[in-house]
Parts: C-alpha cells; structure tokens; sequence
C-alpha cells in the first residue's frame, strides 16, 4: 500500500493538522525514508488496517522488548 500504481484513480484529502503532528510526519519521513509525508501517512493506514483486521479476528497484540512483554489494547 505504500505506493500507488500508476494507473490508479486517486482522490485529493486536505488535512488540518496540529503544527505538532506535521513536525512528527516529517520526522517519520526521514527515519522510514519515505520520499514524501503522503507516503508515511499511506503506509501508516495500512498498519492500521491490518491491526483493525487482525482484532477483528481475535488477534493480541503483544510488545515485547527483552524480558519484558506486554499485552497491549491498541484501540
């Protein structure tokens, strides 16, 4: 979903955001190497898709960072 096809119908969003959250999407651009903030914007949809998709069909979603792990509620 991070790129879309050439030949692909796309439709224009404009977005009011916080100057806050536009400073964290450019930030983001640069550490995922995204060439644009759309692209950080699409490809974070897809994540939330598939974490939408995933609880919708009984998934957990479970962090762990060393020993420690824990079950996390993500919406």
């Amino acid at each position: 979903m991070s790129r879309l096809a050439k030949n692909q119908p796309t439709s224009r969003l404009t977005l009011d955001l916080a100057q806050t959250v536009k400073s964290r999407l450019e930030e983001l651009r640069g550490e995922v190497g995204a060439d644009t903030m759309t692209e950080v914007v699409r490809r974070a949809l897809a994540l939330y898709d598939y974490f939408v998709t995933a609880k919708r069909n009984g998934a957990k979603l479970v962090l762990k960072n060393g020993d420690d792990e824990q079950t996390v509620e993500f919406f």
